[in-house]
């Protein structure tokens, strides 16, 4: 039986990340999420990423830049991008900074790909808050040109695959950088 708080927990758990690394919010238009020129902030990319289709709503919340909610799959797809003050860890130490408010991270597998032209992590992690708030997630980390991106799934573990598919649109489409964004 799933709880009827179920939806804002996850999306709390999921938001934890995000904003972590602080991020704005939702200005993009499409498949592209512009950074905020009102506002003259400079740590934040355009970029493109594809669509993970029509079971996923859009979520304008404060302290994100692109994400979607599945209310069948009780997940989100969060995308979030930062530009020169991020450090100069490496990606495995920035796919560990992700694990902030979780008590328990558990790497199911983690692998080296390419996206964007660039080496990027692949991570998949069980997670809970508490030891109580059960969720898996897949996490892509990648650098270029002096910006960081994290692109995370995140899915209690009993819908966790039925969501991957999707996951998967978006990242496919990740572009970066955008000509004339």
């Amino acid at each position: 039986m799933r709880p009827s708080s179920s939806p804002q927990v996850l999306l709390g758990v999921a938001l934890v990340s995000v904003v972590a690394t602080g991020c704005s919010g939702w200005v993009g238009y499409g498949n592209t999420y512009y950074k905020r020129r009102e506002t003259a902030v400079s740590h934040e990319a355009t970029y493109s990423f594809g669509s993970p289709g029509s079971a996923w709503r859009p979520l304008s919340q404060k302290g994100t830049q692109v994400a979607w909610y599945n209310d069948g799959l009780d997940a989100v797809i969060v995308l979030d991008s930062q530009c020169e003050m991020h450090g100069d860890s490496s990606l495995e130490q920035f796919t560990d900074h992700l694990r902030i408010d979780f008590r328990e991270w558990e790497v199911v597998s983690q692998d080296r790909v390419t996206l964007v032209q660039r080496d990027a992590v692949h991570t998949v992690v069980l997670a809970s808050i508490d030891g109580v708030i059960k969720t898996q997630m897949e996490i892509y980390v990648v650098k270029k040109d002096g910006c960081l991106f994290d692109l995370e799934y995140i899915a209690p573990p009993r819908s966790f695959e039925s969501g991957r598919g999707d996951f998967a649109k978006v990242v496919n489409g990740f572009a970066f950088p955008i000509r004339g964004g």
